[in-house]
C-alpha cells in the first residue's frame, strides 16, 4: 500500500505540474483546469496531514483501488455518485 501511495503522490504532483503548464482562451477549460487543481491540492493538503484517502464524511479508509482510479476523491459517496452517472468504465470493487 505504500509504494502504491508513493504513486498516487507522484501522480498527483505531475498532474499539477501538467495542468499549471496548460494555456488556453477557452473559458470553460480554463475553469474545468481551475477546479481540477484546487481537488489537486486539496489531496495533496490531505497528504501533508495525514488525511489522503479518508473519506470526509464518515471518516473511513477509502478502498485504494478506488482512489488509483480518481485520486482526488474526497468521500465514498463521491465514488458512488461518479460511478452512477459518469459514462466510462470504473472499477466496482
Amino acid at each position: 500500500m505504500s509504494n502504491q501511495h508513493d504513486q498516487l503522490f507522484c501522480l498527483l504532483q505531475s498532474l499539477k505540474e501538467e495542468l499549471t503548464a496548460y494555456t488556453t482562451n477557452n473559458e470553460m477549460i480554463q475553469t474545468l483546469i481551475k477546479e481540477e487543481l484546487s481537488d489537486i491540492n486539496v489531496a495533496l493538503s490531505k497528504w501533508n496531514t495525514g488525511q489522503f484517502g479518508t473519506c470526509e464524511e464518515s471518516g473511513e479508509s477509502i478502498p485504494s483501488n478506488w482512489l488509483v482510479t480518481i485520486p482526488t476523491l474526497k468521500s465514498s459517496d463521491e465514488w458512488y455518485e461518479l460511478r452512477n452517472y459518469v459514462k466510462v468504465s470504473i472499477p466496482f470493487n
